[in-house]
């Protein structure tokens, strides 16, 4: 058995969809929180801390990004953009909850890059808990 990302406990891969079946380079990983909140709320919030861009034919983390220290997510979601063009030109997505604040934000970060600074957050009415499954699709495919 070969480990790949062995410094970090990770969950729910996700490739880019168009590729499934074929052979692809990129996959964005989820990973849990490496150690324990201090507070209660926090420790009754953990879930998965951040998500890593990992290269498939390289083995190796390419960028880790973290959530925050009070924040936590289910899992990302990965949608190409547009008219790509490489695999990873596209938007990680995840609902991301601050125990601090109490407020859930969708966030998107670019997936070529996995620059910090999300390309879009926008707080949602409601609390979304974590755990949620997600599934973007185009408004063209909704018909």
């Amino acid at each position: 058995m070969k480990y790949v990302v062995d410094h970090l406990s990770v969950e729910f891969p996700i490739i880019n969809q168009k590729l499934i079946g074929c052979k692809n380079r990129y996959a964005w990983v989820s990973y849990l929180f490496q150690t324990l909140p201090q507070d209660k709320v926090g420790q009754q919030n953990l879930y998965f801390q951040g998500f890593v861009k990992y290269d498939l034919q390289e083995e190796k983390v390419v960028k880790k990004l973290d959530f925050g220290a009070t924040k936590t997510s289910g899992e990302v979601f990965y949608s190409p953009r547009d008219n790509a063009t490489e695999e990873d030109d596209g938007y990680c997505m995840a609902f991301v909850y601050d125990w601090k604040t109490e407020k859930t934000e969708f966030t998107m970060w670019d997936a070529k890059t996995m620059e910090e600074t999300p390309v879009l957050t926008a707080e949602t009415v409601l609390r979304v808990p974590n755990g949620f499954h997600s599934f973007f699709i185009p408004e063209s495919q909704l018909a």
